[in-house]
């Protein structure tokens, strides 16, 4: 009888708790603004936006008496690699790495069973959004690892394989920031306004409405997020902006569809319908500029093969780089410019933290411009 008791006063107990947690995230929802840029937006289903200057890091929390806990999102790997097939490339792979492999290293990368090389030499000079080498063979395997100090990641080095179907690699690494750290607030109330006191100081609640304009940006770059968040097929144009999802410029959902092109299977490319000419050779149709989507490629996620933590202490890196600092200066010798300062540029659908393609979309777009709002002339 007192087990049955037991069971009885659990079952009624559990949405009872349930209730009085609903409550306590919907009390505590809402915008909280710390100085004039930087905030936290605590939302009732259990998510949150931490947002500042150059920043935007997504997470969960939750509720404890007068404490709320707070877990940004990392993504799940440090290294992203896509991969296409290009038909211009007859021989060997094309690598382009995002400037993060350089900016925010040290990054080293293994072919095969080749020694663990540099990706960057020291003192190559900077400033590209990406750059890219080509290799005269097509290798069965590369490792991507990186030996910053406070990284967040588990496993610090990813190797993939690279099948024959594809020949034209993407490859990010996404960099973790200390915003990016589990922590914690006390929960107030100061003259009647709800405060949060972490760490990095008190955050205090808006009035509802305050600023609308970016509440609706934060809204739509969650719905967005969500909706990427296990996509395997990424699409850019030839200057590689991607073609699919939120638009950080325009604070718009994107209108791209692949429904409205037509795959030429020449090129391997996506031409849009309204423009496509059947016999066309397209394999050398480009974009007139960045924002133009014309024509689209098709990239496919590479999954991980494997993860594991090099312990930089005992590993031996090869004296090679893939990167040479004689390599840049003999480009610009030849072409009186770094080819690599004029090449296009890669938006990584993710510098905004946590929204890598390994845990929502292609995560690498620009920084959102956080926009303040605009005082009335009165």
């Amino acid at each position: 009888m007192k087990n049955y008791l037991l069971i009885l006063i659990f079952l009624t107990a559990t949405p009872a708790f349930a209730q009085i947690e609903n409550n306590m995230k919907k009390n505590t929802s809402g915008m909280y603004g710390q100085g004039s840029q930087g905030g936290i937006y605590v939302y009732d289903d259990g998510t949150f936006a931490l947002f500042g200057y150059a920043t935007l890091v997504m997470g969960k929390y939750t509720l404890t008496d007068n404490h709320i806990n707070f877990i940004p999102d990392i993504p799940k790997q440090a290294f992203t690699v896509l991969g296409r097939k290009n038909p211009n490339i007859k021989k060997g792979v094309k690598f382009t790495f995002t400037r993060a492999f350089l900016d925010d290293g040290p990054t080293y990368l293994k072919l095969d069973n080749d020694s663990l090389m540099n990706t960057f030499e020291e003192n190559y000079d900077g400033g590209a959004s990406d750059y890219v080498s080509n290799l005269p063979y097509h290798p069965k395997t590369i490792s991507l690892a990186q030996n910053t100090v406070n990284h967040l990641y588990r496993y610090n080095t990813n190797s993939f394989k690279l099948d024959s179907a594809h020949n034209d690699f993407l490859l990010f690494y996404h960099r973790t920031i200390s915003e990016q750290r589990p922590f914690s607030a006390t929960i107030k109330t100061e003259k009647g306004k709800t405060v949060l006191e972490s760490h990095w100081g008190e955050f205090r609640k808006y009035e509802s409405g305050k600023d609308t304009e970016f509440e609706t940006f934060l809204n739509n770059y969650k719905k967005q997020a969500l909706k990427d968040k296990d996509v395997k097929v990424f699409y850019f144009n030839d200057q590689l902006k991607t073609a699919k999802g939120f638009n950080h410029l325009s604070e718009e959902f994107s209108i791209f569809d692949i429904n409205n092109y037509v795959l030429d299977e020449a090129s391997n490319k996506f031409i849009r319908k309204d423009i496509y000419k059947k016999g066309t050779d397209y394999s050398n149709a480009l974009v007139s500029d960045y924002h133009d989507e014309s024509y689209i490629l098709k990239y496919d996620n590479i999954d991980v093969d494997e993860q594991t933590l090099t312990d930089f202490g005992k590993v031996k890196v090869g004296t090679q780089a893939l990167f040479k600092v004689a390599d840049q200066n003999k480009q610009t010798d030849e072409n009186g410019l770094d080819e690599n300062v004029s090449a296009p540029k890669l938006m990584q659908t993710t510098e905004v933290q946590g929204q890598q393609p390994t845990i929502v979309a292609p995560a690498k777009v620009e920084k959102p411009k956080l926009k303040k709002k605009k005082q009335s002339n009165k």
